[in-house]
């Protein structure tokens, strides 16, 4: 297997970023990590060479270059893991990249109100909209616990895209303090006892670079 390179940005607030590196490292397949930081003055210079879109994540493989993070999580599991990124099951299947699709394409007052950040512990205003979307997200995570949830403590009972999809929300409802039930709180538990996660987040709080919170919505 030719060896893998995965660019990310920021640890502390690329959430598109961590999405693969997260089913890499649940899989344990091995790749070199390129870390860019994001809004320098010579950051596309250094995305050049390796994103057509000149934004992380970007995933490099053979002679195959893949970009966008829910592109880069299908081409691993079908190239690399034999579909073992998805549930096996059709009907848990269906149901995860449905929820993979909204995570990817919906919750826009979320992303620019609660962009995700390792390092902030702040109780923050919520408005109507945002509570609309957390309320979402939470019915989504105990709705696919309860039906999907056998056989494991993941979204879909064993690890999956999914619960790469959703990390960084389980980070940024503690960075932020959202209220949640009882189901939803403790598969938000889960993912942030995830070894893979929690070193991420120690590894994004350990950073120094800064960014205003306008760009890190961009970076949702």
């Amino acid at each position: 297997m030719s060896h893998a390179k995965l660019v990310i940005g920021n640890k502390n607030y690329s959430s598109w970023s961590m999405r693969p590196w997260l089913l890499l490292k649940a899989f344990d397949i091995p790749f070199d990590e390129i870390n860019i930081a994001l809004y320098q003055d010579n950051t596309a210079e250094k995305l050049g060479p390796y994103s057509p879109s000149l934004k992380v994540p970007a995933f490099l493989h053979s002679e195959t270059t893949v970009w966008d993070s829910l592109a880069i999580c299908e081409y691993i599991s079908e190239q690399l893991l034999e579909g073992r990124g998805w549930p096996i099951n059709p009907k848990k299947r269906a149901s995860a990249r449905s929820v993979c699709a909204e995570m990817h394409a919906e919750f826009p007052f979320l992303k620019k109100e609660w962009p995700m950040n390792c390092k902030a512990s702040v109780d923050l205003f919520v408005s109507e909209k945002l509570e609309e979307e957390i309320a979402r997200i939470d019915a989504i995570w105990s709705c696919c616990r309860r039906k999907y949830g056998a056989g494991g403590d993941y979204l879909f009972g064993k690890f999956s895209i999914a619960d790469c999809m959703f990390a960084p929300m389980a980070i940024c409802f503690r960075s932020y303090g959202a209220k949640l039930s009882m189901e939803a709180q403790r598969y938000a538990d889960t993912l942030l006892a995830n070894p893979h996660i929690q070193d991420w987040i120690k590894q994004g709080r350990a950073e120094e670079e800064s960014v205003s919170m306008s760009n890190v919505s961009n970076m949702f």
